[in-house]
């Protein structure tokens, strides 16, 4: 859980960023679309959403090269996120997996000490019996 907070404020920081650089880089440009930083913004959600709409597209040379970074960020920032909530998924199952594995092996484990607890049990009682049976067979031998 920890990872996708992180990887949520990360990205926060990310578009962040990423908002005020193409605001700063395309709102002074002429024949710019991104005039405001809300403009800005909504570019850069699009972008790394990969959404891209295409209502509002760098026109700077500069701002394309940025462009280009947050296409690969929102890429990347998805496959990150996917593997993130995958491997979360996977932990769960191989934990349930290995509990039941293990109470598995208590079980069997418990039935092989109930059976040979019930030999000794078995066992002690032969020896009791000839014990018995040998006090008797020496107890008539007796003059």
């Amino acid at each position: 859980m920890k990872s996708i907070i992180y990887l949520i404020v990360a990205s926060g920081i990310a578009v962040l960023l990423g908002t005020m650089t193409m605001y700063k880089l395309e709102s002074g440009a002429e024949g710019s679309e991104i005039k405001t930083p809300l403009d800005a913004l909504w570019w850069c959600m699009a972008t790394i959403t990969t959404v891209g709409y295409g209502d509002m597209v760098p026109i700077t040379s500069i701002g394309r090269v940025v462009a280009m970074v947050y296409m690969f960020f929102g890429i990347a920032l998805i496959a990150i996120l996917l593997n993130v909530i995958t491997t979360n998924f996977y932990k769960k199952r191989i934990e349930k997996d290995e509990k039941q594995k293990k109470e598995k092996e208590v079980k069997n484990l418990e039935d092989i000490l109930i059976n040979r607890l019930s030999d000794i049990e078995k066992k002690q009682s032969e020896c009791i019996d000839a014990i018995r049976q040998f006090r008797l067979s020496m107890d008539n031998n007796t003059p």
